[in-house]
């Protein structure tokens, strides 16, 4: 997994900041920050923990409409890592808050919980190197390890956002799940008028 990563992700983060939300934003001045310099300095040294994210995600499977067993691992991950108002909506998807300064829209990231390979599917990860293979893990247990990352690095670098971030996992994503997930929680889900 390239070390690049966590810059990128860290960028991403920050994309959410009352700083970007002006035109006049200067990302120079947010890329030397201390602040942007602690999120990456984060995501880099936990590293290892976001592969054994990965790795434990992409090993509870998670076949289109069977995706239960995922969705309760990755809301004990949320709620491990500290996240408010953690919950799985009656759709499935986990969803899990963090607070910003100020009320009004909240700012959705979000991965899918399923895979399309079907039941039975060996998801047992397997090493070689440095590169990981398994069936669904870069479709799509990865963005839902980054996602943590994600929020492990906001935190460590005490960046405040104006707006709530919602961290979801949804669930339909593949197949003849037809976006049930994603289409449930902007149509009928609590969050369905704070969304950006």
């Amino acid at each position: 997994m390239p070390r690049t990563l966590p810059a990128v992700v860290a960028l991403g983060a920050l994309l959410a900041s009352p700083a970007l939300a002006a035109p006049t934003h200067d990302v120079g001045k947010i890329v030397a920050s201390p602040a942007f310099k602690t999120a990456v300095a984060t995501l880099d040294r936990e590293h290892d923990r976001t592969v054994a994210d990965i790795i434990t995600l992409t090993e509870i499977p998670a076949p289109p409409f069977k995706e239960d067993a995922r969705g309760k691992a990755y809301r004990a991950m949320l709620e491990a890592h500290g996240l408010t108002n953690v919950e799985i909506d009656s759709e499935g998807n986990v969803m899990a808050l963090r607070k910003g300064s100020k009320p009004g829209p909240v700012v959705v990231v979000s991965a899918h919980l399923d895979t399309v390979f079907p039941e039975g599917t060996d998801v047992k990860v397997r090493r070689e190197g440095t590169k990981l293979y398994a069936p669904g893990i870069a479709d799509d247990s990865r963005a839902l390890a980054v996602l943590l990352a994600w929020a492990r690095a906001l935190d460590a670098a005490k960046i405040r956002t104006e707006s709530d971030i919602l961290f979801v996992g949804t669930v339909g994503e593949e197949g003849a799940g037809d976006l049930r997930g994603v289409r449930h929680f902007f149509n009928e889900g609590k969050y369905k008028e704070r969304t950006k």
